[in-house]
């Protein structure tokens, strides 16, 4: 039996929206309507293949908070694709 286990504050999740656009971002917290992750990331197709970039570029806002009507789905990232991120979002290099 598979015991799912709720996400913690400062994991890194991705999300799949209803546009189809698929987010790798930090998990603030969540409640029946909103959704509030950080250093929003999304995966774009680049020369070198897939990379990530900044979601929305010109916000000041640390916070995103996401209505969840507009999530298909949201879950922990691939322990791969959460090293690229980490490399992205910090000045820390992951080996």
């Amino acid at each position: 039996m598979l015991i799912n286990k709720p996400i913690k504050e400062g994991s890194i999740i991705t999300v799949k929206l209803n546009s189809g656009e698929e987010l790798v971002a930090r998990f603030e917290s969540d409640d029946d309507v909103l959704l509030n992750i950080t250093k929003v990331r999304t995966v774009a197709h680049g020369q070198d293949g897939l990379g990530i970039i900044p979601w929305m570029m010109t916000s000041q806002s640390n916070t995103i908070s996401i209505n969840k009507t507009t999530v298909v789905a949201y879950t922990t990232t691939d322990d791969a694709i959460a090293k690229s991120y980490q490399q992205n979002t910090t000045d820390i290099k992951l080996v």
